[in-house]
């Protein structure tokens, strides 16, 4: 079956360059293509649709899109359409209909369209969005993964993004490559994202990955990788911890050297929030990579339910936004640095971070995915300490620290991170205000989930005016246990949000949570010095 999975493979596209050369190496992929019509396994000719399918709506080149249409057409092969007249429907989230599309998106690159026809924040030339779409292709091995969907709503967020998975992967150091992807695989399991983790795995073998590494998990790996398992548990559940800089010591008292460990740690954290971000989103799992004896995953039909509204709670953060954005323009510098000293003293008063319980605190995933961490249980040390930005924030400590340890990812880590931050459509549902607060809300109530908190803001006042309880259990949920996430959870926020809008919020919450477990990192690092 391996050797027929991989004549399978050899008939589609892996690296796309948009120029001269692709020509010679799809002419390859169509001979082999025509020599696989034959196969009678039906295991087989359900990879072969999937294959198409996944060719057909996940390629960001139009040409190569057409080829496959044909070549489906042709042979009759029923991917492209449910009868003669109803065409299949490429669902990507099972929360909402309403997504991106690649094949839309090849209009736009191809001028047939002026521009994309959904909400876009920060947008892209069409030569520069195809540029990047294809970088994600070729590191996918043929493919813009379901999970990168919803970047196409923040087209200049993929030059970060790409931007971080070339330093990330391509930085040359003692760690192997497919060390590096084990890795990834190892933060998306934590996560419990099945679409990720699989999708992974198989970029995993293709780069030649011990396959015992995957089927059975931490007792196959490397001893060397076996060791991070304390650090990367620390890093999901307590990264505060003083145990975290203990552990660390332990590494780099022995062959760990601190640009390996740095860049090993940041790959984890970086996919594990990846994960988070694709559960947050809905998203379905890619169509190859779930096959079974009798069909493939035609990526399950969802109902679409209207989200339910709560008008007056949305008219009331929505005059919260007008009145802090209001003072922001209104307060010269002198009053406004009054302002933020009245707020440390009544955030003082105010902790709203998570009170963990055992339930929280434990790794929630499966069986599958908890094969790829140690039994051991960690020993947490008893303390309720909050650390502030005074003290030690990402841009003036802990940005300097990662990038000593590891300049390549450091930069390129910052630049997604502060893109994010920054990113804004100044609009609140269907009305035009600047969304300043709100954001910075998202972002504090997430990074005090790890026990993180800024003196700029009124804890009290910002959290309760500006995030409605089901908002903040929503952030919670994507923090802690992101694979339990359903649809019910987005309906109970009762906001009048669109997906767009939805996918920013969980934008915020993950970038901040990489924030945070990064600024433990570091300063964990800095005691070890």
């Amino acid at each position: 079956m391996d050797q027929e999975n991989e004549d399978v493979r050899l008939a589609f596209p892996e690296y796309l360059t948009n120029k001269d050369e692709d020509e010679q190496m799809l002419d390859q992929c169509i001979q082999q293509f025509e020599k696989i019509q034959d196969c009678q396994d039906q295991s087989i000719r359900n990879l072969i649709e999937a294959k198409l399918a996944v060719v057909i709506n996940q390629t960001p080149h139009s040409s190569v899109v057409s080829l496959y249409e044909n070549l489906a057409a042709e042979y009759k092969i029923s991917v492209l359409f449910i009868n003669k007249k109803q065409p299949k429907h490429h669902k990507v989230s099972k929360f909402f209909n309403q997504f991106p599309s690649m094949k839309v998106t090849n209009e736009f690159i191809d001028g047939k369209i002026l521009q994309l026809p959904w909400p876009v924040i920060g947008a892209l030339k069409a030569q520069d969005l195809q540029d990047h779409l294809l970088k994600i292709f070729n590191f996918n091995y043929g493919r813009v993964g379901l999970h990168e969907f919803p970047l196409l709503w923040f087209p200049k967020l993929l030059k970060s993004y790409t931007f971080l998975l070339d330093n990330l992967f391509n930085t040359k150091t003692k760690l192997l490559q497919d060390e590096k992807y084990y890795l990834a695989i190892m933060g998306a399991a934590a996560s419990g994202c099945e679409q990720l983790y699989l999708l992974l795995s198989q970029i995993f073998y293709l780069n030649e990955g011990d396959r015992n590494w995957i089927e059975v998990g931490y007792d196959c790996v490397d001893a060397h990788i076996q060791q991070l398992d304390p650090i990367c548990k620390l890093l999901i559940t307590k990264p505060w911890d003083p145990q975290l800089s203990k552990e660390l010591h332990k590494l780099l008292k022995g062959k760990w050297r601190r640009k390996e460990l740095v860049q090993a740690l940041m790959i984890f954290i970086f996919y594990n929030n990846l994960g988070s971000f694709s559960l947050g989103n809905g998203i379905v799992k890619e169509m190859d990579v779930t096959v079974g004896n009798n069909s493939v995953n035609n990526s399950v039909q969802y109902a679409q339910h209207e989200s339910l509204i709560d008008f007056i709670q949305n008219e009331s953060i929505l005059q919260e936004l007008k009145q802090s954005a209001l003072l922001e323009e209104e307060l010269p510098p002198e009053e406004a640095h009054v302002q933020i000293q009245i707020r440390q003293k009544t955030s003082q008063s105010y902790s709203f971070y998570v009170e963990e319980t055992d339930q929280q605190l434990k790794l929630h995933f499966d069986e599958k995915f908890s094969k790829h961490f140690s039994h051991s249980e960690l020993t947490y040390c008893e303390s309720k300490s909050v650390l502030r930005s005074s003290e030690y924030s990402f841009q003036l400590n802990s940005y300097p620290v990662l990038k000593e340890a590891f300049l390549e990812g450091a930069d390129a880590i910052s630049n997604l991170l502060q893109e994010v931050k920054h990113m804004t459509r100044n609009s609140f549902g269907n009305e035009e205000v600047a969304t300043t607060a709100f954001r910075k809300a998202i972002r504090y109530y997430g990074e005090g989930q790890f026990r993180y908190q800024h003196e700029d803001i009124d804890y009290w006042a910002q959290m309760e005016k500006l995030l409605p309880q089901q908002l903040k259990q929503f952030i919670k949920i994507l923090i802690w246990t992101p694979n339990v996430i359903s649809k019910s959870h987005i309906e109970q926020i009762q906001l009048q949000l669109s997906a767009d809008e939805l996918c920013h919020i969980i934008l915020l919450t993950v970038a901040a949570k990489i924030e945070t477990q990064l600024i433990y990192l570091s300063k964990s690092l800095v005691e070890f010095m």
